[in-house]
């Protein structure tokens, strides 16, 4: 068929006969992928680039319409010009493709009845399409060891067919340097020097990469399932807070495995370990099946129905609820950071603003609101991870981004290759010729600064890093920001001048600006922002400090006016708590911020007399367990003063076992609803499965006290409430998805044979699986194929599955390059609720911008080392600082009950300089005491040299319990005796 394209940018060039027009900037593999051609591939990759290692994608070039012999090409290396004319079905291509996938293949297994990978295999896929068929080849095959990758992933190394994309995968797009190819020629290994778990986050999608089952998901072969006989549907992943699309596959009421749902804005083509294996607790066998009410008098649980249940908990509430209106605020509730927006909206409506409380620490509320507002008022530009990953500059300001936003940290190891892209650009060489570009780009890196308290996986990328405690790192953004305002103010006097004697004027000025005062890395730093076009600015919700939020966007908000074209990233701690930052009540001005911390002080009464808020005699904590942010002394303390306690949870958490009624909820691949990134998208999430039981959404358990039937109405009760979040009525009508088709959208793959009786033992017909009327999906394959969905039926949410004709590998999903022709409906893209403004609307120099009021220091962001600070027990001049250490496989909740995940978690430590370390009398290896403001630890205590000196660090989950301040002291052997 015909391209209609009509874009003055685009090309003609004819391919067997047929002429379409097409752009110019990709290689001519990818064009012919993009028009639905099949040309063969292996070490291809539409996110990795061409290396032309593998000769599979030749086709014949001919010079001009009289050439009738033509000449043997490569697709992958060869660029797209206008007039080109080649030939993919010649008999001297086809023949060379034939001849070039035997002699592959003469190495290769015959396994594929017992390789996983069979049914979705690319190798499969290829040698079908290159119509190898016989196999004449009657020689020994080579053999190889296989090694120990780790908890993730199989390997399987005389499967090889030397594509090298797992190596370039690794090391060259992730950076990872414990995987490698040894031999040479066609004895080639990929593995590691030594047999051991993989280290790099990214390591799972090797069993995606690779083209052939040499890697394969591990945690999927314990219960594995053919492809053709999976369930899919499109959701987001429900750990970190940037909003990865995921395919969550099932089968027999259990998710198989989790595949990348390609979002390019987002997360492209590759997901962290923590999205790909972090879906256990979904199977978990401490899954909460039916109500549980505590029977006191026996000290057991009473198993209720789910009617029942219903019941009890009006009969809890009804004292509490008059007319759907809180009665003295009899009622409280705890909300979830990592639940639906419509749960929290539900329970929001149930018990009133009042006496809604966010599931997260007062401080981290506080902070959420700080990024809300900046983004609601346009101070800074929210950029998607696509956006991070095309800037040329960014400063990383104490966030540890490859543990709390593993993707966007991937997104910013690509970003310091684009000096050397651009680079190659001035000689002619594209971005897809990646060998040729990292030839010529050598050590050539974007500006990358971090401003840390320890180094980082990151750090052997920035060209300035600085390394030092918290309270300096406030007084180098001060600093950063004095220079930056300077900037902006002589920028603006340049715009006045209106002769050149006060233009003489303003340089005489200059050349008077003392800059020597500040210190070179902020003067660096700020060099390298300036000269960049599109710089950005990187921080988050790990430091746990309002005040180096407070300068990180400020820092931001001077190089938006700046740089217009400037962006910003805030990364929060999990799926859903941005929206959290919206549903902040504000009085005469001020902020009331309703957390953990607040509902502490609430239940002990220990607000005064004056408050409004009465002592509450039912409590409901929605999905939130409450021990991980609170020291449980305390926290018992306070559920003991409540009378009823409903727990609204899908895991037994500790929490969850205080609860005197327990309702189950679904988990993530169960429910369907609404999340918001840090970002700021907001995405509409589906379930993949029923769900079983007496499992429901939590706003379902709600309903008859809410009067909330149907998420619609709970989206119209948010729209009406809080202005922001109206687009969430977009995903109210689920007929939008369908648009002209009359169809459900098949959930199964197409495919010849039957479904396999997965209890043939028992019966052996297959028992239909539990269908949702609330999903697009139908769990058969009988619905719209997946390949159809986009060229035919114009159905606008993603496919569930990846399957078209010739193409029954996940890879297939990747023919189409790096930019998706998916439509662009908010059911695949989002809705980004923070406009951005364009830079011509907004002021560039603000009138109360003044040099004298940036460098008044009392009007600057409050610091620690100004706060005060609480210490329970000791004395704070005796306490060193605290900072949190993040670790991608420890500190997220639900991806910890996945095996593999837990695995890989490190030994809680105490990490610390080796100098402070002497000053305390520490002995590395030993244990320590960690007493903290609000609780103590025992932990061991390892040094660290490249951290800063004057602080000790500590896993992020302890850090919340313990407080910013700690006095240290060695373990005494008294201690040692009563453990």
């Amino acid at each position: 068929m015909n391209n209609l394209n009509t874009d003055t940018d685009m090309v003609s060039i004819t391919i067997d006969n047929q002429t379409y027009r097409v752009s110019p900037h990709e290689n001519l593999l990818q064009t012919c992928l993009t028009l639905g051609l099949d040309l063969p591939y292996f070490c291809w990759h539409s996110e990795l680039g061409s290396v032309g290692a593998c000769r599979q994608c030749a086709v014949n070039q001919y010079q001009n319409g009289e050439d009738k012999i033509g000449r043997l090409v490569m697709a992958c290396m060869t660029p797209v010009s206008d007039g080109m004319i080649i030939s993919m079905q010649d008999t001297q291509s086809t023949q060379f493709r034939q001849t070039n996938i035997e002699a592959i293949m003469t190495q290769h297994p015959h396994d594929c009845p017992v390789c996983e990978e069979g049914g979705n295999c690319h190798l499969q896929d290829m040698t079908a399409i290159s119509g190898h068929i016989n196999r004449r080849y009657t020689g020994k095959k080579r053999t190889h060891l296989n090694q120990y990758l780790g908890p993730m992933l199989n390997h399987e190394m005389n499967r090889c067919i030397g594509c090298y994309r797992c190596v370039r995968f690794y090391r060259d797009y992730c950076g990872g340097d414990d995987f490698n190819v040894f031999g040479s020629k066609s004895h080639l290994y990929f593995g590691r020097a030594r047999s051991g778990a993989l280290e790099n986050s990214f390591s799972g999608n090797l069993a995606e990469v690779c083209p052939t089952g040499v890697f394969t998901d591990k945690p999927y072969s314990e219960h594995y399932i053919r492809k053709w006989d999976l369930q899919t549907a499109p959701t987001v992943c429900p750990h970190c807070s940037l909003g990865c699309n995921i395919t969550v596959s099932e089968r027999d009421h259990k998710i198989r495995r989790i595949t990348n749902r390609r979002h390019d804005e987002i997360n492209g083509h590759f997901l962290c370990n923590i999205g790909l294996f972090g879906y256990e607790h979904v199977n978990h066998s401490e899954r909460l099946d039916a109500p549980l009410l505590r029977n006191n008098n026996d000290k057991s649980s009473v198993i209720l129905t789910s009617d029942a249940a219903k019941k009890h908990l009006a009969k809890l509430l009804s004292p509490a609820i008059i007319d759907n209106q809180q009665a003295l605020g009899r009622c409280i509730a705890i909300g979830s950071a990592r639940t639906h927006i419509e749960n929290n909206a539900a329970l929001m409506k149930l018990v009133g603003q009042d006496n809604f409380y966010l599931g997260v620490p007062d401080v981290q509320v506080q902070m959420l609101h700080m990024l809300c507002s900046a983004y609601q008022s346009n101070r800074v530009s929210p950029f998607s991870i696509k956006q991070a990953q095309a800037c040329d500059a960014a400063l990383i300001i104490d966030e540890d981004i490859s543990h709390t936003a593993p993707r966007l940290a991937l997104a910013i190891r690509q970003m310091s290759r684009n000096l050397g892209i651009n680079n190659a650009a001035k000689l002619g060489i594209a971005d897809w010729q990646d060998g040729a570009v990292r030839n010529i780009a050598q050590t050539s890196r974007s500006p990358l600064a971090i401003i840390a308290s320890d180094t980082s996986q990151l750090s052997s990328l920035a060209t300035e890093e600085v390394i030092i405690s918290p309270d300096e790192q406030v007084i180098l953004l001060e600093e950063i920001q004095d220079l930056l305002a300077h900037k902006l103010e002589e920028t603006k006097s340049l715009d006045e001048a209106k002769s050149l004697e006060e233009t003489k004027s303003l340089d005489d000025r200059e050349r008077h600006t003392n800059t020597e005062s500040y210190s070179v890395s902020a003067r660096r730093i700020v060099d390298d922002l300036l000269t960049a076009d599109a710089p950005m600015v990187i921080t988050g919700l790990q430091s746990q400090d309002p005040a180096l939020l407070r300068a990180s966007l400020d820092i931001a908000s001077l190089l938006k006016r700046l740089k217009p074209h400037a962006g910003f990233y805030g990364v929060t701690k999990q799926v859903n708590d941005l929206h959290f930052g919206l549903l902040i009540k504000d009085e005469a001005a001020e902020a009331k911020y309703l957390g953990i911390d607040s509902f502490i002080t609430r239940v002990m009464g220990q607000e005064g007399e004056d408050s409004a808020h009465n002592a509450p005699d039912t409590l409901i904590i929605l999905e939130t367990d409450l021990y991980r942010y609170m020291e449980a002394e305390q926290l018992e303390a306070a559920l003991d003063a409540v009378d009823n306690i409903i727990v609204i949870d899908h895991m037994l958490t500790p929490t969850a076992q205080m609860a005197d009624l327990l309702l189950p909820s679904g988990s993530f691949a169960e429910s369907q609803g609404c999340y918001l990134s840090s970002e700021g998208r907001l995405q509409h999430g589906f379930a993949t499965i029923s769900g079983l039981n007496q499992r429901m959404m939590p706003w379902i358990w709600l309903a008859e006290l809410t009067h909330l039937h149907h998420p619609a109405e709970i989206h119209h009760w948010l729209s009406q409430h809080f202005p922001i979040l109206a687009p969430i009525e977009t995903f109210s009508d689920l007929a939008h998805i369908k648009l002209g088709s009359p169809f459900r959208i098949a959930g199964q793959p197409q495919r010849a044979s039957a479904r396999t009786a997965i209890h043939a033992v028992n019966d052996v017909k297959e028992q239909m699986p539990i269908s949702s009327s609330g999903t697009p999906f139908v769990q058969s394959m009988e619905g719209v194929e997946g390949f159809r969905q986009n060229q035919v039926q114009m159905i606008t949410v993603l496919p569930a599955n990846a399957w078209s004709p010739k193409w029954n590998s996940d890879q297939g999903a990747n023919r189409f390059g790096n930019t998706s022709n998916k439509s662009q409906s908010p059911w695949t893209a989002g809705i980004k609720l923070f406009s951005q403004v364009s830079p011509s609307s907004q002021p560039a120099y603000p009138d109360d911008l003044q040099p004298e009021h940036i460098n008044d220091k009392n009007n600057m962001p409050e610091t620690n080392a100004s706060r005060k600070e609480t210490n329970s027990s000791e004395p704070t001049s005796a306490s060193i600082r605290l900072v949190p250490a993040a670790n991608l496989y420890a500190d997220f909740e639900l991806a910890s009950y996945s095996s593999p995940i837990h695995s890989m978690s490190p030994e809680p430590s105490l990490k610390i300089h080796p100098s402070l370390a002497a000053s305390l009398r520490l002995i590395e290896g030993e244990e320590v005491w960690v007493r903290g403001e609000h609780s103590d630890a025992r932990l061991m205590c390892t040094f660290n040299r490249q951290m800063a000196a004057d602080i000790a660090q500590v896993p992020n989950t302890l850090f919340t319990l313990l407080g910013k301040r700690a006095k240290i002291t060695p373990v005494t052997l008294k201690d040692k005796e009563d453990k």
